[in-house]
């Protein structure tokens, strides 16, 4: 299937979304990785992770000329060393997604929605947010954690942790909608997300 759409936002930032439906092998043909990406490829520990890794890659090249390189920081954070936007990955089951944003760190996550999410709520939702959290409505504690996920990249930081260091505030599930989360171990900042629900994903991403 390949790039799935390609979306400039505010003139600053980049969205991207990838249906992977190609093998390994085509995923192979259509890049013809360089020797420093094979060296990467073959340290994923399966074909589906080599997959992702590749349309990861050939989606960024369909965003961004000049083919740039993705290295990692010491918290596993990723980024470009020839432009200058900063980038976010995610990938779940069919789709991988790249955001990229200028002048700013950037967070996207996609997550194919699970219905029986709510059995892990204590693991990222603080005793606040259980309150007003409707735990039947599983559309809505997906749309949390994938926001969460994508705070927790904005932010770089490895031990931030979900349910102690991250609080959305109360908001009411549609198919798209804008929500604020405030984050941080000692000082807390705000940040909104911007989610939607398409088929049976929730893809967020910070704004």
């Amino acid at each position: 299937m390949g790039l799935v759409y390609k979306k400039i936002l505010n003139g600053r930032s980049i969205l991207g979304l990838w249906e992977i439906s190609e093998s390994l092998e085509e995923l192979m043909l259509q890049l013809k990785p360089s020797d420093f990406e094979l060296e990467k490829l073959d340290k994923k520990i399966n074909n589906k992770r080599k997959s992702e890794s590749l349309a990861v890659r050939l989606l960024l090249d369909q965003l961004l000329e000049g083919k740039p390189e993705i290295s990692y920081d010491e918290n596993g954070k990723p980024f470009l060393n020839s432009t200058d936007y900063e980038i976010s990955i995610s990938h779940s089951e069919k789709y991988a997604a790249v955001y990229l944003v200028k002048g700013k760190s950037a967070g996207v996550d996609i997550q194919k929605i699970k219905a029986d999410i709510g059995k892990g709520i204590d693991f990222f939702l603080n005793d606040d947010e259980q309150l007003w959290v409707d735990k039947t409505d599983f559309i809505l504690i997906n749309i949390l954690w994938s926001a969460k996920e994508s705070v927790y990249k904005f932010a770089g930081i490895k031990d931030l942790d979900p349910r102690n260091h991250m609080s959305v505030n109360p908001f009411l599930a549609k198919p798209d909608g804008e929500i604020t989360v405030s984050f941080g171990q000692e000082k807390r900042e705000t940040i909104s997300i911007q989610y939607e629900v398409f088929e049976d994903y929730v893809l967020t991403r910070t704004l």
